[in-house]
C-alpha cells in the first residue's frame, strides 16, 4: 500500500513538473517604440549637356558684321598730317579657324589710297598727288571665355598683317612703297574690327539664355510611365563648366548641372519650384555619371498583413516543446524593426525580436538583419525558457520576415530605360542615355512605414534642341 501511494505521488510530481515545464508565463517588457526624424539627403545627379557652336555659323555672322567699308581717311591732315588719304574695304570672305578657346581670323582688304607729294622752292612749296591701289589681309586672334555671371569674354588683338597686292606709287620713274600702310591699317581699323568681332562671338555663343531654356524646362514634372503612374521631378542645384575648348570644326563646351532627380510612385504633387538660375561654377572637368533617386515606400499595414499571413497560428516545435504564435505585429525603434509576437503553448504571452532591415540585392527584397531577441526577452527566457535559444525558432523567423521590393524596382529600372531610349522630350531639350546599375541607399523607418531609397545610376546626355 504504501508503495502504490508513493508511485501515485511520483507520477503526481511528474505531472506537475510536466505542466510546469510545459507553460511557463512570460512577463516581459515591451520595447519601446521609437521614430527618428527622417533626414534624408539622396545623392546629386549631373547631367552633362553639350553645348556646340559650329566654324561655318561664326564665320556666316562674323561676314555680316564685318563688311563694306571698313576704314576710312579722307583728309591729308589726320594722323599727324602724314598727307595720306586712305580706304579699306572688304574684298572677300573672311575666314577663320578655332583652336581650344581661341579664334583666328584673315580679313582680306582691298585699299585705295592718295599720297600728297610736297616739294619746296625758294621760300614757296608745291605738291602733287598720285593714287595707289593694294590688297591685304588683316589677321586678328580673339580669346573666348565664360564668366561666372554667364557672360561671354572676348579679347581681339591684332596678329599680323600680309600683302597681296603690295602697294607702290610712281613719282616719275621710281617706285616708291608704302609698308607704313598695313601698320597704320591695323592701328586705325582695330577699334571696329574688335567690336564687330565681339558682337559677333556673343551673338553665336549666347550661353545664359541656352541654359535658361534648359534649366527652366528640366524642372517640369515628367510622367514615364502611364501603366504603373511613375513621375520623375528633377531640382536642379547648381551649374558648372570647364573653360571652352574648340577645333576646326567649332566651339565645343559642356555644361554639367547638378540636380536631385526622383522617381515617385502614384499621383504627381505637379510642385514645380522653378528655381532661378544660380551663377556658373567653373571647374577642370565635369563628371559623367548620374544617379535617378526614388524609393520603394512599404506600409506597417501591409508589412503587418505579409507576416500575419506568414506566421499567424503557425505552429512550432521543438523536441518536447511546442509554441504557437497567436498573433505577430511589427512597429519601429530607431534603425530597428521589433517583431512582437502573442504566443501560447511551452510559454506563454509576448516576446520581441530585433532586427535592422537591409536590402537583399539578389532576392531584391528586404530582409532582417541580425535578428535576435530584445534583451529584455533574452534575459526572461534565459530562465523560463533557454530551450527557445537552441529550438532554430530565430532562423525560422529569419527566413519569413523578407518584404519584396523587386515588382517596383523592375518597374522603375524598366521604364526609366524606356524614357532614355525612346527619346523622350522636354521643351528645348532632348534626353537620352542608359542605366548600367543599381544601388541601395539607405532604409529609413517612420511611424507610417519602411521606406528604402535607391539610385539608378547611368551615363545621361541633354541636347538642347533648336
Amino acid at each position: 500500500m504504501m508503495k502504490i501511494k508513493l508511485l501515485c505521488q511520483v507520477a503526481l510530481a511528474l505531472v506537475f513538473m510536466g505542466i510546469s515545464t510545459a507553460c511557463h508565463r512570460l512577463k516581459i517588457d515591451r520595447p519601446v517604440e521609437e521614430y527618428y526624424k527622417v533626414n534624408y539627403a539622396p545623392r546629386l545627379s549631373t547631367f552633362v549637356i553639350p553645348v556646340e557652336t559650329s566654324t561655318a555659323t561664326l564665320k556666316k555672322l562674323v561676314n555680316r558684321e564685318i563688311a563694306g567699308v571698313i576704314y576710312s581717311d579722307t583728309s591729308f591732315a589726320d594722323n599727324n598730317r602724314d598727307n595720306l588719304m586712305l580706304r579699306a574695304t572688304r574684298s572677300d570672305s573672311i575666314t577663320l579657324t578655332i583652336d581650344r578657346n581661341t579664334v583666328y581670323y584673315r580679313i582680306p582688304l582691298k585699299i585705295w589710297v592718295r599720297k600728297r607729294l610736297e616739294a619746296g622752292f625758294l621760300g614757296y612749296s608745291f605738291g602733287t598727288t598720285q593714287d595707289a591701289t593694294a590688297e591685304v589681309a588683316l589677321k586678328f586672334k580673339t580669346t573666348v571665355s565664360v564668366n561666372k555671371d554667364w557672360s561671354i569674354g572676348t579679347l581681339t588683338r591684332p596678329d599680323g598683317y600680309e600683302w597681296i597686292n603690295y602697294p607702290q606709287m610712281m613719282v616719275g620713274l621710281m617706285k616708291i612703297p608704302l609698308p607704313v600702310i598695313g601698320d597704320l591699317l591695323v592701328e586705325q581699323a582695330m577699334p571696329v574690327i574688335s567690336r564687330e568681332i565681339d558682337r559677333s562671338v556673343k551673338s553665336t555663343f549666347n550661353l545664359k539664355q541656352l541654359i535658361t531654356n534648359a534649366w527652366t524646362s528640366i524642372q517640369q514634372p515628367v510622367k514615364i510611365s502611364d501603366e504603373y503612374n511613375i513621375w520623375m521631378q528633377v531640382t536642379p542645384v547648381e551649374v558648372s563648366t570647364v573653360p571652352f575648348g574648340g577645333s576646326g570644326s567649332g566651339f565645343r563646351h559642356s555644361v554639367s548641372v547638378g540636380a536631385m532627380v526622383e522617381l515617385s510612385f502614384g499621383a504627381n504633387s505637379g510642385k514645380t519650384e522653378n528655381k532661378p538660375l544660380p551663377p556658373l561654377k567653373i571647374t577642370s572637368s565635369l563628371p559623367e555619371r548620374f544617379a535617378v533617386n526614388f524609393s520603394v515606400d512599404i506600409p506597417f499595414s501591409k508589412i503587418n498583413e505579409i507576416v500575419r499571413k506568414e506566421f499567424k497560428g503557425y505552429d512550432y516545435s521543438y523536441k518536447r516543446y511546442q509554441i504557437n504564435i497567436r498573433d505577430i505585429s511589427i512597429y519601429g525603434q530607431g534603425e530597428n524593426l521589433i517583431v512582437a509576437m502573442a504566443v501560447e503553448g511551452s510559454v506563454k504571452g509576448s516576446m520581441f525580436l530585433s532586427g535592422k532591415p537591409v536590402f537583399n540585392r539578389e532576392t531584391n527584397a528586404v530582409e532582417l538583419e541580425n535578428l535576435d531577441f530584445s534583451l529584455n526577452t533574452r534575459n526572461v527566457l534565459v530562465k523560463t525558457g533557454s530551450w527557445i535559444f537552441h529550438s532554430g525558432l530565430l532562423r525560422k523567423m529569419s527566413e519569413g520576415l523578407v518584404f519584396p521590393a523587386g515588382d517596383q524596382l523592375r518597374e522603375a529600372r524598366d521604364e526609366m530605360q524606356n524614357y532614355l531610349k525612346n527619346n523622350q522630350t522636354h521643351p528645348y531639350l532632348k534626353i537620352s542615355g542608359d542605366i548600367d546599375n543599381l544601388e541601395t541607399d539607405k532604409i529609413l523607418i517612420s511611424s507610417e512605414s519602411m521606406k528604402a531609397y535607391f539610385q539608378l545610376t547611368g551615363k545621361i546626355r541633354i541636347t538642347i534642341s533648336e
